[in-house]
């Protein structure tokens, strides 16, 4: 504080100042800037008059909601503001504004005169504009501003899929996506690949994403069959799947974007009245495809062949003293070939069954303009084909979302289900009761006269043979799965126009496996009974920090760009312990006994492996028209060594959107013209979590270090610390058009994926006490084309047809390997060839003069032998892998009537049939397998053109050797799904307080076409791997459901 302030001046200072503010030129100055402070003050008065402020409240059309985030624009000029939580706004408008613009994603657009100063409006809701919003890696962009091939199937395609896991909906659904079910069992694994195989030994599986929380995918089983960590998560919970392909859409995810990835949105709640859903379906499981004509022989066939066989042995006959007169006789005796002929049965009915599916769903969800929700849970059942066999689920989702004030945000995403899965135990012996179905003699009764299973004769314990219906009653396999994917998120807004955001998540299963070999029969009887009990836990953590800014870079908002940075940590801890047993007792329900049983391994595993990750993306467009984008992700990784823990991944890519030049905007049929590109380079961390390290054990296989009675330790692993991510630079060019209002629309996509560093095995000296070791040595191509097409040919009031077509093209070509060329029978590994081409003899069909089967001696195909030893091993040209896949379907409707109808189909592939040479002996399996009806073909007399040999009991002539007889064709159309629904009209609802009733049948696998007729097993049987297996046939399932909403 001053209390005295004193100011001392000169007199003559004080002068000289009064005498200069007081000069005629100051003064002359002094008047022109008054005069010009007044013209502003003027111009200022003006400008402030011809100023309005106008406030108002925006809200949705159908509920009065208020909607919050509304952008409120002046039309034709600058000016722009948002919508509050109350979805009030005020924004200030020149007097000469004539109408502002309101938009709103699910709404449409709204423009409205300005004819006081409060202006209200109710925007209604569009669903087609919600298709617009495509989603991306950590966020979501407009269809106008993608740049990456991306493709959305939304929930409306899922529900018309009734399957235990969403992967399986996808097959057909999207161009370049290759979805397998190479097995039957319920909640059993499907085989993905998207724009081909990725890698040689590392994984080829797409990266799965939920809610934005990477999770485990594929088989989590030790020791059952088969389990799929996706069986965990309900279908009828997913909002949409969104399949990322290019490189601008994938680099994102750095090191684990090389596959391809799937990100799945679960269902939310929306502003509104409580919406209560109940959704309930019942139906039947019945056999898949079984192709007739290779269908097992009856015994009276049988009998036929094993006739002809003994005739064609000169030594039997002379033998026996057989004669086309005696020869039934002999076959049938029990003091010959002993054919029980009064029996005749069939096996591979007597093993399956027509089970059930039941499903049942309840949802809520709604909320306010500050808070919305969605709560749903369910149950799934389905039974396997064979008997003891099936799948349950339960499950639950709680999605919650709050807004605290126009700043601060906070949500969470809860996912729980509890699964259980019984499955016969697979395997390539008798103790598989497929196998065993379809090689079990049919002259042998499959029960007795009680009902029990036959174990008596070739059945009986020891005896070779298993009776299949007598395993699945005593041997079981037992998978429980508890499943929990969570997540809580907060977000800021520091700006309008900046933001940031925080998740937490956590994929967590805990997965309890036993087996049981009975001590009576099968595959325990030897050992006195077997069980093995295994407890895996994978607990997955994931947290992501992300600033989101937008900037608005001109006043007309021409230019826009949106920044996108952040850092991600995740952490994986997979935990495992085993133990199996022998001499265990009948009965012992899955348990060890702590006394009597023998011990005869114990495992248990601890592993651990982190991510860290700095990650920046964005965007720049001009009028929508022109838009480029970019990202870049820094991985670091504990699964490589210290020299290579770290990786750089990077896209970049564009977009024109010509239908907004004003020289295409004169043709008015065109809805849309979107060309694209992107390039980009991408990683592949599906290695173990410890294979760059030298391990070491107490014991290894084929050693024990004991010395001295005393247990040491020794490596069990031969390290590579330079061990590195497997690399993929990918380009894609594309176009999407849209016509007549989008009525036709096409989208086309080139892609070309070089993948290098691929990790193959190296060999290495004897010395190391090793064969080889792991290292960044393949390289591998893929190159290819996709296509859709989608079509309304009618579209009226009450009626409207609509098509689809989507067919993918890819071509692999190895292009580095540790050696030029390594054979894995059937397979070759070449470069400059397919990874999955056959390497086999060339069967030469049979000689019509002998029967004899022929092969050709080499490649030239120009001279052929009877001698299997002459035939050399050749590239055939054929591959595995389709040469081209896809789908094509249609949609009726009519008034509250649809019918639905999905083809899939895959063309080019070949198949290697392992159990060939067992079917199809020429002679060699008569009487102890059963065999595939095309042996009836046979060569019988001189002159016969046939390429099936003449039967030769015991086959001296090599006609079941390896050769490419043993390869079948691909090639099938398969109706994968058809749906027939009704949505009662809402006269009809309206009394009993109801928003929506359809009732449906739908059928899915009901129908098959196969090109290649000698193919004895549904075509998916192979999986992506190329050989046959004995898994359960995929079935055939007809279901009735109903879906009310209140």
């Amino acid at each position: 504080m001053l209390n005295n302030v004193k100011i001392y001046l000169h007199k003559s200072e004080t002068t000289n100042i009064l005498d200069h503010y007081y000069s005629p030129k100051f003064l002359k100055f002094m008047k022109k800037l008054l005069q010009s402070l007044f013209v502003f003050m003027l111009f200022a008065a003006s400008a402030i008059a011809q100023q309005r402020t106008i406030t108002g409240t925006v809200t949705g059309k159908e509920d009065g909601l208020p909607l919050p985030g509304v952008s409120v624009r002046v039309k034709g000029a600058a000016g722009a503001t948002q919508t509050g939580s109350d979805g009030k706004f005020t924004i200030k408008v020149a007097a000469s504004a004539r109408a502002l613009e309101f938009t709103y994603i699910g709404y449409l657009s709204s423009s409205v005169e300005i004819s006081g100063n409060v202006v209200n409006v109710s925007l209604t809701s569009d669903s087609k504009s919600l298709e617009e919003l495509v989603i991306t890696g950590y966020g979501s962009t407009t269809k106008v501003r993608a740049t990456g091939s991306t493709v959305t199937v939304g929930a409306k395609d899922l529900e018309q899929t009734p399957f235990t896991s969403v992967d399986k909906a996808l097959q057909g659904r999207v161009a370049g996506l290759q979805s397998v079910g190479a097995s039957g069992q319920p909640g059993a694994l499907q085989s993905i690949r998207i724009r081909g195989l990725g890698s040689i030994s590392g994984s080829s599986d797409p990266l799965y994403v939920i809610d934005g929380i990477p999770v485990n995918s594929g088989d989590l089983s030790n020791n059952t069959t088969t389990s799929n960590a996706l069986a965990g998560l309900n279908p009828n919970d997913v909002e949409n799947m969104t399949v990322l392909k290019d490189a601008a859409s994938t680099a994102i995810y750095g090191s684990r974007g090389a596959n391809g990835v799937i990100l799945i949105t679960t269902k939310s709640g929306k502003a509104g009245k409580t919406k209560i859903r109940v959704d309930a379906e019942y139906g039947f499981v019945k056999p898949g495809t079984f192709n007739g004509n290779t269908r097992p022989l009856t015994t009276d066939e049988n009998i036929t062949l094993i006739g002809e066989g003994l005739l064609n042995r000169p030594d039997l006959v002379a033998a026996y003293g057989l004669t086309p007169a005696n020869i039934r006789a002999f076959v049938v005796s029990p003091d010959g070939v002993g054919i029980n002929e009064g029996t005749n049965t069939d096996w591979y009915k007597a093993v399956t069954r027509t089970g059930k599916q039941q499903s049942y769903n309840l949802a809520f969800d709604g909320g306010d303009a500050k808070t919305q929700f969605h709560v749903g849970g369910g149950y799934f059942s389905q039974d396997a084909t064979v008997q003891r066999s099936k799948f349950d689920r339960v499950s639950g989702n709680v999605n919650l979302k709050h807004k605290f004030n126009e700043k601060l945000s906070f949500g969470t995403n809860i996912i729980l289900s509890s699964s259980n899965t019984k499955s016969l135990l697979n395997g390539g012996a008798f103790g598989n009761p497929v196998l065993s179905a379809l090689f079990i003699m049919p002259d042998l009764r499959a029960t007795n006269d009680d009902g029990t299973p036959n174990i008596s004769g070739a059945l009986a314990p020891g005896a070779g043979l298993f009776n299949p219906l007598a395993i699945l009653q005593n041997d079981n396999g037992n998978n429980n799965t508890q499943k929990a994917i969570t997540s809580v998120y907060g977000e800021y807004k520091i700006l309008p126009n900046l933001k940031i955001s925080t998740k937490y998540g956590i994929d967590y299963n805990n997965i309890e496996e036993d087996s049981y070999n009975s001590p009576t029969y099968g595959d325990g009887r030897n050992v006195g009974g077997r069980t093995y009990r295994n407890y895996t836990r994978y607990f997955n953590w994931v947290w992501t920090n992300l600033v989101d800014y937008h900037i608005d870079i001109d006043a007309n908002n021409n230019w826009v760009a949106n920044i996108k940075a952040g850092y991600e940590a995740q952490k994986s801890n997979y935990y495992s312990i085993g133990l199996a047993a022998y001499n265990v007792p009948l009965n012992t329900n899955y348990q060890v006994p702590s006394v009597g049983a023998t011990p005869i391994s114990t495992t248990g595993t601890n592993q651990v492996y982190t991510f860290a990750s700095l990650l920046a993306l964005g965007d720049i467009s001009y009028k929508n028209k022109y838009v480029l984008s970019a990202s870049f992700r820094r991985d670091g990784s504990s699964r490589f060594g210290v020299n290579n823990q770290y990786g750089d991944f990077w896209s970049v890519g564009g977009t024109w959107n010509a239908e907004q030049e004003d020289f295409i905007k004169q043709y008015q049929w065109i809805s849309q013209l979107k060309l694209r590109a992107s390039y980009g380079l991408t990683g592949n961390a599906g290695t173990g979590y410890n294979s760059w390290r030298t391990l070491y054990g107490l014991t290894r296989t084929g050693y024990n270090f004991v010395y001295n009675g005393a247990i040491g330790s020794g490596p069990t692993q031969y390290g590579n610390p330079n061990l590195t991510w497997e690399k993929t630079k990918s380009f894609d060019v594309g176009f999407d058009l849209g016509l007549f209002n989008n009525r036709l629309t096409a989208n086309f996509d080139f892609y070309n994926r070089q993948s290098t560093s691929l990790l193959l095995p190296v060999n290495v000296s004897y010395t190391t006490g090793f064969a080889s070791y792991i290292d960044n040595f393949g390289g591998m191509r893929n190159r290819g084309v996709e296509v859709t097409l989608a079509g309304s040919p009618v579209k009226t009031r009450d009626f409207e047809w609509n098509l689809n077509f989507n067919i993918a093209l890819n071509k692999n070509k190895l292009t580095n390997l540790v050696t030029d060329k390594q054979i894995s029978s059937p397979f070759i590994r070449q470069v400059g060839q397919d990874y999955q081409s056959f390497y086999l003899p060339q069967y030469a069909g049979v000689n019509p003069d002998n029967g004899m089967p022929r092969w050709y001696t080499d490649a030239t195909r120009t001279t052929t032998t009877e001698v299997y030893g002459q035939a050399q091993r050749v590239l055939l040209g054929k591959s595995a892998a389709p040469k081209a896949f896809g789908s094509f379907g249609t949609t009726l409707t009519y008034k509250g009537l649809s019918l639905d109808a999905l083809f899939y189909y895959n063309f080019g592939n070949w198949i290697y049939n392992s159990y060939y040479q067992y079917q199809n002996s020429g002679g060699a399996y008569l009487g102890s397998y059963n065999q595939s009806a095309t042996e009836l073909a046979r060569w019988q007399k001189p002159g016969d053109i046939t390429d099936v040999p003449k039967m030769v009991y015991g086959n001296g002539t090599n006609s079941f050797a390896v050769s490419d007889r043993m390869l079948n064709r691909g090639d099938f159309v398969r109706l994968r799904d058809i749906t027939l629904g009704y949505n009662l009209p809402k006269e009809w609802l309206t009394k009993a307080k109801l928003s929506s009733v359809r009732v449906y049948a739908r059928g899915s696998n009901l129908f098959t076409w196969i090109k290649d007729k000698k193919l004895p097993y549904d075509p998916e049987s192979t999986g992506t791997g190329g050989t046959n297996t004995f898994e359960l046939f995929i079935p055939k399932t007809v279901t009735f459901g109903v879906n009310v909403g209140f």
